[in-house]
């Protein structure tokens, strides 16, 4: 039994070693890149570490950091970045259905509705075909971002809650074209993504120490054009909620336009 124990590490430790020295890049819409991603379900320290942002996702949603009147800034995309940059986007989404019920089990936010599990899923699906085996850019990162936020967080989420009204709710009236939630996704949206370059520059050679990202993965190189692209961004950032705060919180309060 202990040797059948040791051979069983011993042939995890190779899969991991085979995982750290693999190419990043890989087409996306091609059979190797999905092949990929489904072998890691096969393999014991990347099940642990999605285990870990699981945990990780369900508690940092207990917890925003108000940035101005009505704009919170939440942490959970940031774990699932770093997460979906390990994993990919076939586990993202066990990850994204474990968390969600989780959470829903043990930090209750009002009734329970099942489908908002694809929002979850979902997130972290698109972060990884962006960014798992891919060349990291700051370009990337912030696409990557803004497609959650416009997929999940804008539409998804919107048709899903107009979905519950109209089931448990009929009497309320939820409109999926909302300016003023349109608007603080987007406020947010710079802010957001220059954290997520930080963060998986800093932990890039932690995970590739720990043979959890692929010793050829890069983080984002620090030509001028990249740092130039990242400065302005972080200051398109500031002025962006500057602007919020003092003009376009008072003028989409007075112009919310709701369709649909």
């Amino acid at each position: 039994m202990q040797n059948y124990g040791q051979e069983a590490l011993a042939a995890n430790e190779r899969e991991s070693e085979n995982l750290s020295t693999a190419k990043p890049r890989i087409k996306t819409f091609s059979k190797a890149y999905w092949r990929e991603a489904a072998r890691l379900f096969k393999n014991v320290r990347i099940l642990a570490f999605a285990a870990l942002i699981c945990a990780l996702r369900v508690a940092v949603k207990m917890f925003s950091v108000p940035v101005a009147p009505g704009l919170y800034l939440s942490f959970d995309c940031y774990v699932n970045a770093v997460g979906a940059l390990v994993y990919g986007p076939l586990v993202a989404l066990g990850v994204g259905a474990v968390s969600d019920t989780i959470g829903a089990l043990l930090f209750p936010k009002g009734p329970y509705f099942f489908p908002f599990i694809v929002v979850e899923m979902a997130s972290g699906f698109i972060f990884a075909l962006f960014i798992w085996r891919k060349k990291l850019t700051a370009t990337r990162l912030l696409t990557a971002k803004f497609t959650v936020n416009f997929v999940c967080n804008i539409i998804l989420t919107s048709l899903i809650q107009k979905w519950y009204y109209a089931l448990f709710e009929a009497e309320k009236v939820y409109y999926i074209i909302n300016g003023a939630r349109i608007v603080k996704n987007l406020v947010l949206f710079p802010l957001e993504a220059t954290l997520i370059c930080l963060l998986v520059n800093a932990l890039l050679p932690g995970l590739k120490a720990l043979r959890y990202a692929d010793k050829d993965q890069q983080g984002i190189p620090l030509t001028k054009k990249e740092i130039v692209c990242c400065v302005l961004l972080a200051v398109f950032s500031v002025a962006l909620i500057l602007f919020y705060i003092f003009f376009l919180k008072d003028f989409v309060a007075a112009h919310n336009f709701k369709l649909f």
